[in-house]
């Protein structure tokens, strides 16, 4: 048995349902959460206008709003901006190729400096400055994102996402014996988690 975390580093719902996930790995450990990333934003070649910024920010207040989870609502990132998550995607992708075990205090890393620090994760230089505070072999971390392994080790992830028609960001699954049971289909509490926890459990 296992749980089955779909999300997305720069998805500010996911980064409201981190503390969820915090909680998970407290009670269950960390090895008993399997990541895996949507594709969520990950197609996007033009920089964002006016009315994605403002579309973007109005989400941030409601994640706020409804899990007290922190933001930096300046929003700073340049102007020419695309909103495309490809690269911070494969970056957990090499992350996991020297520490798997630390897959998930790696995410979270990411979504504090982007949200509360507004450091661009679309950068390459920001994402390296991350992952040597985890004190990866640096070489093989520029390597390993590069590589054709890493990105289809991603592939692997977007089809799992189709198979299972997972739609919304953050969804929660249990899987045991390849049958997945869905636990949550975006955003829910703590306290909901368990109850829906318990309650496939006992049925």
């Amino acid at each position: 048995m296992q749980f089955v975390y779909f999300a997305s580093p720069m998805c500010s719902w996911c980064w409201g349902f981190s503390p969820v996930i915090r909680n998970l790995k407290k009670e269950y450990g960390t090895e008993k959460i399997r990541l895996v990333l949507t594709p969520f934003r990950v197609d996007t070649t033009e920089p964002m206008d006016d009315t994605l910024r403002n579309y973007v920010l109005g989400q941030w207040h409601k994640v706020h709003q409804t899990t007290g989870q922190a933001f930096d609502f300046r929003f700073a990132m340049p102007e020419d901006f695309i909103y495309n998550t490809t690269l911070v995607c494969l970056s957990i992708k090499a992350f996991c190729k020297q520490r798997k075990a630390q897959e998930l205090a790696y995410m979270h890393d990411l979504q504090h400096v982007y949200y509360t620090e507004n450091q661009d994760l679309t950068n390459e230089d920001v994402l390296i400055k991350i992952v040597e505070k985890f004190g990866l072999n640096i070489l093989q971390f520029k390597q390993d994102l590069q590589s054709e392994l890493i990105k289809e080790e991603l592939k692997k992830d977007f089809s799992l996402c189709e198979q299972l028609n997972v739609r919304s960001y953050p969804s929660l699954m249990l899987e045991h014996q390849d049958q997945y049971n869905v636990l949550a289909n975006g955003y829910v509490s703590y306290a909901d988690l368990q109850q829906r926890i318990e309650s496939l459990a006992e049925n």
